[in-house]
Protein backbone atom coordinates (compact mmCIF):
# COMPACT_ATOMS: atom_id res chain seq x y z
CA UNK A 1 0.00 0.00 0.00
CA UNK A 2 1.75 3.19 -1.15
CA UNK A 3 1.71 6.46 0.71
CA UNK A 4 -0.72 8.21 -1.68
CA UNK A 5 -3.25 5.38 -1.40
CA UNK A 6 -3.00 5.38 2.43
CA UNK A 7 -3.60 9.14 2.49
CA UNK A 8 -6.62 8.87 0.20
CA UNK A 9 -8.06 6.05 2.32
CA UNK A 10 -7.59 8.07 5.50
CA UNK A 11 -9.41 11.07 4.01
CA UNK A 12 -12.24 8.86 2.79
CA UNK A 13 -12.69 7.24 6.20
CA UNK A 14 -12.62 10.60 7.96
CA UNK A 15 -15.25 12.09 5.68
CA UNK A 16 -17.40 8.98 5.99
CA UNK A 17 -17.24 9.24 9.77
CA UNK A 18 -18.20 12.91 9.71
CA UNK A 19 -21.15 12.30 7.41
CA UNK A 20 -22.93 10.22 10.04
CA UNK A 21 -21.34 11.35 13.30
CA UNK A 22 -22.11 15.05 13.07
CA UNK A 23 -25.89 14.69 12.69
CA UNK A 24 -25.91 12.38 15.72
CA UNK A 25 -24.10 14.98 17.76
CA UNK A 26 -26.62 17.62 16.70
CA UNK A 27 -29.48 15.32 17.69
CA UNK A 28 -28.01 14.70 21.13
CA UNK A 29 -27.45 18.41 21.71
CA UNK A 30 -31.05 19.15 20.66
CA UNK A 31 -32.37 16.48 22.98
CA UNK A 32 -30.33 17.84 25.89
CA UNK A 33 -31.77 21.31 25.22
CA UNK A 34 -35.32 20.03 25.36
CA UNK A 35 -34.59 17.87 28.40
CA UNK A 36 -33.58 20.98 30.34
CA UNK A 37 -36.56 22.97 29.14
CA UNK A 38 -39.10 20.23 29.76
CA UNK A 39 -37.66 19.52 33.22
CA UNK A 40 -38.70 23.04 34.26
CA UNK A 41 -42.35 22.09 33.79
CA UNK A 42 -42.14 19.93 36.92
CA UNK A 43 -41.31 23.06 38.94
CA UNK A 44 -44.50 24.84 37.87
CA UNK A 45 -47.82 24.57 39.75
CA UNK A 46 -49.82 21.46 38.92
CA UNK A 47 -52.98 22.52 37.05
CA UNK A 48 -56.44 21.52 38.16
CA UNK A 49 -57.44 18.24 36.46
CA UNK A 50 -59.72 18.50 33.44
CA UNK A 51 -58.34 21.78 32.13
CA UNK A 52 -57.09 22.87 28.71
CA UNK A 53 -53.47 22.01 27.93
CA UNK A 54 -51.54 23.73 25.15
CA UNK A 55 -48.73 21.59 23.73
CA UNK A 56 -46.41 21.94 20.77
CA UNK A 57 -43.71 24.22 19.47
CA UNK A 58 -42.70 27.88 19.62
CA UNK A 59 -45.94 29.30 18.20
CA UNK A 60 -47.54 28.27 21.49
CA UNK A 61 -44.42 28.70 23.64
CA UNK A 62 -44.11 32.36 22.62
CA UNK A 63 -47.79 32.97 23.32
CA UNK A 64 -47.11 34.61 26.66
CA UNK A 65 -50.62 36.09 26.79
CA UNK A 66 -52.35 32.76 26.11
CA UNK A 67 -54.02 32.61 29.53
CA UNK A 68 -55.50 36.11 29.20
CA UNK A 69 -56.31 35.77 25.48
CA UNK A 70 -58.24 32.55 26.19
CA UNK A 71 -59.77 33.61 29.53
CA UNK A 72 -61.78 32.40 31.33
CA UNK A 73 -60.80 29.00 29.96
CA UNK A 74 -58.56 27.03 32.40
CA UNK A 75 -55.43 27.06 30.23
CA UNK A 76 -51.98 25.63 30.95
CA UNK A 77 -49.17 26.11 28.42
CA UNK A 78 -46.55 23.35 28.15
CA UNK A 79 -45.17 24.04 24.67
CA UNK A 80 -41.42 24.06 24.13
CA UNK A 81 -39.76 26.02 21.36
CA UNK A 82 -38.15 24.44 18.33
CA UNK A 83 -39.80 21.09 18.96
CA UNK A 84 -40.92 18.73 16.23
CA UNK A 85 -43.49 15.95 16.37
CA UNK A 86 -40.72 13.51 17.28
CA UNK A 87 -39.89 15.58 20.37
CA UNK A 88 -43.54 15.63 21.43
CA UNK A 89 -43.42 11.84 21.37
CA UNK A 90 -40.07 11.75 23.16
CA UNK A 91 -41.23 13.93 26.06
CA UNK A 92 -44.87 12.89 26.16
CA UNK A 93 -44.67 11.38 29.66
CA UNK A 94 -43.14 14.53 31.13
CA UNK A 95 -45.57 16.93 29.43
CA UNK A 96 -49.06 15.41 29.27
CA UNK A 97 -49.84 12.98 32.14
CA UNK A 98 -48.84 15.32 35.01
CA UNK A 99 -51.39 17.92 33.82
CA UNK A 100 -54.35 15.47 33.65
CA UNK A 101 -56.06 17.59 30.97
CA UNK A 102 -59.60 17.30 29.73
CA UNK A 103 -58.66 18.80 26.37
CA UNK A 104 -55.25 19.09 24.71
CA UNK A 105 -54.69 21.75 22.04
CA UNK A 106 -51.91 20.70 19.67
CA UNK A 107 -49.77 23.02 17.55
CA UNK A 108 -46.87 21.14 16.00
CA UNK A 109 -45.49 20.25 12.59
CA UNK A 110 -44.16 23.61 11.47
CA UNK A 111 -40.60 22.82 12.56
CA UNK A 112 -40.83 19.39 10.92
CA UNK A 113 -41.70 21.14 7.66
CA UNK A 114 -38.85 23.60 8.09
CA UNK A 115 -36.59 20.57 8.60
CA UNK A 116 -37.72 19.10 5.23
CA UNK A 117 -39.95 16.41 6.76
CA UNK A 118 -42.78 15.22 4.55
CA UNK A 119 -46.46 15.47 5.38
CA UNK A 120 -46.89 11.70 5.65
CA UNK A 121 -44.23 11.35 8.34
CA UNK A 122 -45.60 14.34 10.28
CA UNK A 123 -49.11 12.91 10.22
CA UNK A 124 -47.82 9.49 11.22
CA UNK A 125 -46.08 10.83 14.32
CA UNK A 126 -49.10 12.98 15.18
CA UNK A 127 -51.21 9.83 15.03
CA UNK A 128 -48.77 8.07 17.36
CA UNK A 129 -49.00 10.96 19.81
CA UNK A 130 -52.81 10.88 19.74
CA UNK A 131 -52.72 7.15 20.45
CA UNK A 132 -50.57 7.81 23.51
CA UNK A 133 -53.11 10.38 24.71
CA UNK A 134 -55.96 7.90 24.34
CA UNK A 135 -53.99 5.20 26.16
CA UNK A 136 -53.67 7.30 29.32
CA UNK A 137 -57.03 9.07 29.03
CA UNK A 138 -59.58 7.59 26.63
CA UNK A 139 -61.97 10.50 27.25
CA UNK A 140 -59.33 13.21 26.83
CA UNK A 141 -60.10 15.39 23.82
CA UNK A 142 -57.53 16.58 21.28
CA UNK A 143 -57.90 19.73 19.19
CA UNK A 144 -55.47 19.87 16.26
CA UNK A 145 -54.59 23.42 15.20
CA UNK A 146 -53.65 24.05 11.59
CA UNK A 147 -50.03 24.80 10.77
CA UNK A 148 -49.86 28.52 10.06
CA UNK A 149 -49.30 29.54 6.42
CA UNK A 150 -46.70 32.06 7.57
CA UNK A 151 -44.63 34.32 5.28
CA UNK A 152 -41.60 32.10 5.98
CA UNK A 153 -43.44 29.10 4.58
CA UNK A 154 -44.27 31.05 1.42
CA UNK A 155 -40.68 32.27 1.15
CA UNK A 156 -39.26 28.76 1.49
CA UNK A 157 -41.77 27.24 -0.95
CA UNK A 158 -43.22 24.97 1.76
CA UNK A 159 -46.88 25.95 1.49
CA UNK A 160 -47.79 22.75 -0.34
CA UNK A 161 -46.50 20.67 2.58
CA UNK A 162 -48.27 22.95 5.09
CA UNK A 163 -51.55 22.47 3.24
CA UNK A 164 -51.02 18.70 3.01
CA UNK A 165 -50.44 18.47 6.77
CA UNK A 166 -53.53 20.57 7.47
CA UNK A 167 -55.66 18.40 5.22
CA UNK A 168 -54.30 15.39 7.08
CA UNK A 169 -55.14 16.92 10.46
CA UNK A 170 -58.67 17.60 9.25
CA UNK A 171 -59.00 14.01 8.06
CA UNK A 172 -57.77 12.64 11.39
CA UNK A 173 -60.40 14.74 13.15
CA UNK A 174 -63.11 13.37 10.85
CA UNK A 175 -62.18 9.76 11.42
CA UNK A 176 -60.99 9.54 15.03
CA UNK A 177 -63.29 9.78 18.02
CA UNK A 178 -62.55 12.64 20.39
CA UNK A 179 -60.23 14.45 17.95
CA UNK A 180 -61.13 17.86 16.50
CA UNK A 181 -59.57 20.34 14.07
CA UNK A 182 -59.53 24.11 13.72
CA UNK A 183 -58.06 26.15 10.87
CA UNK A 184 -56.74 29.44 12.27
CA UNK A 185 -55.33 30.63 8.94
CA UNK A 186 -58.38 32.68 7.88
CA UNK A 187 -57.61 35.07 10.76
CA UNK A 188 -54.01 35.48 9.62
CA UNK A 189 -54.28 35.91 5.85
CA UNK A 190 -56.22 37.75 3.18
CA UNK A 191 -59.12 36.27 1.23
CA UNK A 192 -56.65 35.43 -1.55
CA UNK A 193 -54.43 33.43 0.82
CA UNK A 194 -51.67 36.00 1.28
CA UNK A 195 -50.13 36.33 4.75
CA UNK A 196 -50.90 39.47 6.70
CA UNK A 197 -47.27 40.35 7.36
CA UNK A 198 -48.24 42.94 9.96
CA UNK A 199 -49.26 40.08 12.26
CA UNK A 200 -45.75 38.58 12.36
CA UNK A 201 -42.41 39.45 13.91
CA UNK A 202 -39.36 40.00 11.72
CA UNK A 203 -38.63 36.32 11.11
CA UNK A 204 -41.90 35.95 9.21
CA UNK A 205 -42.77 32.82 11.17
CA UNK A 206 -43.80 33.79 14.69
CA UNK A 207 -46.78 35.94 15.54
CA UNK A 208 -46.69 39.30 17.28
CA UNK A 209 -49.16 40.31 19.99
CA UNK A 210 -51.84 41.31 17.50
CA UNK A 211 -51.25 38.10 15.56
CA UNK A 212 -52.01 36.08 18.67
CA UNK A 213 -55.13 38.15 19.30
CA UNK A 214 -56.31 37.40 15.78
CA UNK A 215 -55.53 33.69 16.10
CA UNK A 216 -57.50 33.59 19.35
CA UNK A 217 -60.61 34.90 17.56
CA UNK A 218 -60.87 31.48 15.90
CA UNK A 219 -59.09 29.25 18.39
CA UNK A 220 -61.01 30.27 21.51
CA UNK A 221 -64.47 29.60 20.00
CA UNK A 222 -63.18 26.26 18.70
CA UNK A 223 -62.01 25.25 22.18
CA UNK A 224 -65.32 26.35 23.70
CA UNK A 225 -67.26 24.40 21.07
CA UNK A 226 -65.30 21.22 21.80
CA UNK A 227 -65.79 21.63 25.56
CA UNK A 228 -69.55 22.12 25.11
CA UNK A 229 -69.77 19.07 22.84
CA UNK A 230 -67.87 16.92 25.30
CA UNK A 231 -69.97 18.06 28.27
CA UNK A 232 -73.26 17.03 26.60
Amino acid sequence: MNRTFRLSLSIFLYLSFCSWAIPNVVEVVGSDKYTTEVAKFALQPVPTPGGVLLVGSSIFKRWTNAVSDLAPLPVTNRAFGGSQTSHQLMFFDQVVPPCRPGLIVWYCGSNDIKGKKGAESILGRTGEWINKVKQIGPTTGVLLVSVIRAPQKHRDAQIDVVDAVNRGYEEIARTKEGVFYVDVNPALQSLTGESKVELYVKDGLHLNVEGYHQMATLLKPAIEKVLRKRSN
